[in-house]
């Protein structure tokens, strides 16, 4: 994600140094499978779409 993000933002690649911060998430899972099969719900964006998309929006709070 953060890859995805330096990219369509044109900012520095991330340094993955292996090294983790008090309080930092170290593992997660993510998938839309169960919501897929219990629901029928897929998402109607993909990834790299979502993340330029993303990287591009003004912040927040900031007068549009």
């Amino acid at each position: 994600m953060a890859a995805a993000l330096s990219r369509f933002s044109t900012g520095p690649a991330p340094i993955v140094t292996g090294e983790y911060r008090l309080g930092d998430v170290r593992h997660i899972t993510a998938s839309s499978e169960r919501i897929k099969a219990e629901l029928g719900w897929a998402p109607a964006v993909g990834f790299s779409d979502g993340m330029q998309e993303f990287a591009a929006a003004p912040l927040r709070g900031e007068p549009g």
